[in-house]
């Protein structure tokens, strides 16, 4: 049955029961077990390892008939902890991912009344493919950090993976197409062998070594010390990159990005590159000779080899640049397509304005909002998210060199290994949003200080560009930008008003809203959020809690219902607000409305969701009990004071308003008998003046009557209609003349055509007789040419015996 946080009614189903009693053995970090893709609502099961689904559509529409839902069970099982599953584009595979591993289930077909796998098959064994198993089981410090589908795939099956060495792997299926290198890959020291003199090393030591420093996948370097702690030297730095998400794409010439490509590697003074991808080779074969050639024959392959690159090159390609996000804030943008070997890579982008901190030393999480232009998201464990504009560089060749030789001195080793290419676009803050990580106690409120961090875990809203959620071990946030519906009315308008006046720097700001909080005492276990995930149709938000506990509740698709929250007294009609007085603008609105605007403000009070294993100690409980008084006292207590305040301002203006009617209508009364006086007097006065009227007009009908019968001779009108009869009377006449000519014409006719039909009655036709014998000659040959033609037959079928 739905309550007020369970709009769905998920409790109850059987789905999330099995989910409660498997929950995974380490929840108290966030984690993401649950997804949805149109209809369909996936868990993670991690006491049997499979997938957990149901149309969550057709169990809503069916109130008494519980749908079941079915067992997606791996071919293959996963040798590491699933802590994130993640749909495809158009649903076709599902990805399982951990810190040690990653996998890809291809999702059966759907068919039958309810939209299910195979017709509501109860269990069905999957196809699954673990990636690059061996990758992480060779090193023993390497985490998988996050991944991505990518959105152009036209299979539906490139995965993007982000790994802690500086890395994002790109997977077909089960096929590894590319490895772009995104920062320094952590790589053993050169160990120095006693004895040996300059350049006496061993080839094949010296081989092995400058392979693995150039990211060679055909060279495996065995986990040992120096990667470890060149690994968490990296880490501690915040030199590697904790996440990433792909921009909208961008068509680009060839020609454009090879010029620039050979410009940056011109001005770039290092003393040794790194291409930013290795391919994967098909089949590795040993090295031949090549066949001598004439110098004819290679003049023309090499005509032939150029005029094939120049037309490569004016050929224009799509590209879909990945914002990556360092630990330590920094933002770089690799610029790749889907079949991209060799990217490349920019930055770290120039972020305006500047400060000291570089926007947080500790970032988590980032996501790219599809918007014009894109809206960046940078989150800090701290609880601080930024909300940037992505914008192109002007002048980025300048900038980019400044940059990178301001940073020579102190990052040697990252230009030694990579390749910087200018940057092409800037970062422009417009707010920085502070979010509770729980409710602050009472010692937190008076010290106005967070002593609680935790990583922060972004999702954009899919139907809505200008929201996005903020899950974390404390709860969840909603977070709307109010930006975002500018930029939008700016890219429609005509450009041809002032827009400075119309559109000012973003004077609004954000809202965000703390939907569900996990996290009331200091001291207490963390409640971490398992499980979010975003329904569509309608639209609403799924969250399931490390207690077993499951938030479902409704969504606002369309954010301009709620644009003009909170509301504000000056926010609308200020032209008109200055020319009418005081009262007139608080008597204009609904007093209800005024009230319920002052009882409403920005502050959203979280649906409470703690941890119920144990039990809380008198002190955590009189420390809750102090935090909802204070908060009380600081927000509701004061808001309802406010409101009392203004209805007795109401009243008091009502009275006085009320007075002053009185007095009004009195005096409406008394002007109301003297106009009524004065009515009865205009009307006697009307009445004779009709009268009068009246009988003066019928004197001039009378006058004009006998002028007219004293005149000599007729008028002129009734001359002109003496003469319109007598040429009517004519014309009559020569009519009647006509008629009776043609009536005698008649006459004669018919007597005519009365002769003719007698005549031809009369008249009979006979044959001459010569002709009469002829006739009959004829017949009777032809009577004996058929007696004789009946004859023969009649023979024939005695010879042949044929009756």
């Amino acid at each position: 049955m739905a309550s007020k946080t369970d709009s769905y009614g998920f409790n109850e189903m059987s789905i999330f029961h099995v989910a409660r009693d498997c929950s995974p053995d380490d929840a108290r970090h966030t984690q993401n077990l649950v997804e949805s893709k149109d209809d369909m609502l996936f868990v993670w099961n991690a006491k049997n390892c499979c997938i957990m689904a149901i149309n969550w559509r057709a169990a809503a529409s069916k109130k008494k008939d519980t749908l079941k839902h079915q067992t997606l069970i791996p071919s293959s099982p996963q040798n590491f902890t699933v802590e994130k599953i993640l749909p495809s584009t158009d649903g076709t595979f599902l990805a399982l991912a951990g810190p040690k591993g990653v996998s890809i289930i291809e999702l059966p077909r759907r068919w039958g009344p309810n939209g299910q796998y195979q017709n509501g098959k109860e269990c069905i064994i999957c196809r699954t493919y673990n990636l690059d198993e061996h990758l992480f089981t060779e090193s023993a410090t390497l985490e998988l950090l996050q991944i991505r589908w990518h959105p152009a795939s036209p299979t539906d099956s490139h995965l993007l993976v982000l790994l802690s060495d500086n890395s994002i792997r790109v997977y077909d299926v089960d096929s590894l197409r590319h490895v772009w290198r995104i920062g320094p890959t952590p790589t053993p020291q050169p160990v120095t062998i006693s004895g040996a003199g300059k350049g006496g090393g061993d080839p094949s030591s010296t081989a092995a070594a400058a392979a693995a420093a150039h990211g060679s996948p055909g060279a495996a370097v065995a986990p040992g010390a120096g990667i470890s702690a060149k690994l968490a030297y990296l880490n501690s730095l915040g030199d590697t990159a904790v996440d990433f998400d792909i921009a909208p794409p961008r068509v680009v010439s060839s020609t454009v990005s090879a010029t620039m490509s050979t410009t940056s590697a011109t001005a770039t003074t290092a003393t040794t590159t790194m291409f930013l991808s290795t391919t994967v080779p098909a089949v590795t074969t040993a090295a031949t000779k090549p066949a001598p050639t004439t110098p004819n024959e290679g003049g023309a392959l090499m005509n032939d080899s150029l005029l094939a690159q120049r037309n490569k090159n004016d050929a224009a390609k799509v590209e879909w640049p990945i914002v990556i996000l360092r630990g330590d804030g920094n933002v770089y943008v690799l610029c790749a397509g889907i079949d991209t070997n060799r990217p490349k890579l920019q930055g770290p982008i120039s972020i305006q304005p500047q400060v000291d901190d570089n926007y947080g030393l500790d970032s988590c999480s980032l996501i790219v909002i599809p918007t014009l232009p894109p809206t960046v998201i940078i989150a800090e464990s701290t609880g601080k998210t930024h909300h940037a504009l992505f914008l192109e560089e002007e002048c980025p060749l300048d900038r980019s060199l400044t940059q990178q030789q301001q940073q020579q001195p102190a990052s040697i080793q990252e230009l030694a290994n990579l390749t910087l290419y200018p940057c092409e676009w800037y970062l422009h803050v417009l707010e920085t949003v502070e979010l509770e990580l729980g409710l602050p106690g009472v010692q937190e409120a008076k010290e106005a200080a967070k002593t609680y961090t935790c990583p922060l875990h972004l999702k954009r809203d899919p139907l809505n560009d200008a929201r996005y959620f903020v899950y974390h071990n404390a709860g969840l946030h909603a977070i709307t930008l109010d930006f975002t519906r500018q930029l939008h009315e700016f890219v429609q308008g005509d450009g041809g008003e002032d827009l400075t006046e119309r559109y000012p720097l973003f004077n609004t700001h954000s809202r965000a809203e703390y939907v569900v909080c996990t996290k009331a005492l200091q001291n207490a276990n963390t409640n971490a959020v398992l499980g979010f995930t975003l329904l569509q149709s309608p639209s609403g938000l799924v969250l399931l809690l490390a207690s077993g506990q499951v938030v479902s509740l409704d969504l606002i698709t369309d954010h301009s219902l709620i644009r003009n929250w909170p509301l504000t007294a000056s926010g609308n009609n200020k032209s008109s607000n200055n020319s009418e007085s005081p009262v007139k603008n608080m008597l204009k609105d609904s007093f209800q409305k005024r009230i319920q605007m002052i009882l409403k403000t920005g502050l959203t009070q979280p649906i409470l969701k703690l941890d119920q294993t144990t039990e809380p100690s008198p002190q955590e409980s009189f420390e809750l009990l102090t935090q909802m008084t204070r908060m009380l006292r600081d927000h509701y207590f004061v808001r309802h004071e406010k409101a009392r305040q203004e209805i007795e301002k109401r009243v008091h203006v009502l009275k006085l308003l009320k007075q002053q009617q009185l007095a009004d209508i009195e005096e409406l009364q008394a002007e109301k008998l003297k106009i009524r006086e004065t009515a009865e007097r205009l009307a006697e006065t009307y009445e004779d003046l009709c009268d009068k009227q009246n009988a003066l007009f019928k004197r001039a009908q009378e006058a004009v009557r006998l002028a007219t019968l004293r005149l000599p001779k007729g008028s002129y009108s009734e001359k002109k209609f003496a003469e319109m009869i007598d040429k009517i009377h004519q014309s009559v006449k020569v009519l009647q003349k006509n008629v009776d000519q043609v009536k005698q014409k008649i006459s004669t006719q018919q007597v005519q055509l009365e002769s003719r039909k007698k005549n031809v009655k009369e008249k009979s036709f006979t044959l001459p007789a010569k002709q009469e014998e002829i006739i009959k000659q004829i017949i009777g040959e032809m009577y004996t040419q058929i007696n004789g033609n009946v004859n023969d037959v009649k023979k024939i079928n005695n010879i042949l015996n044929i009756t």
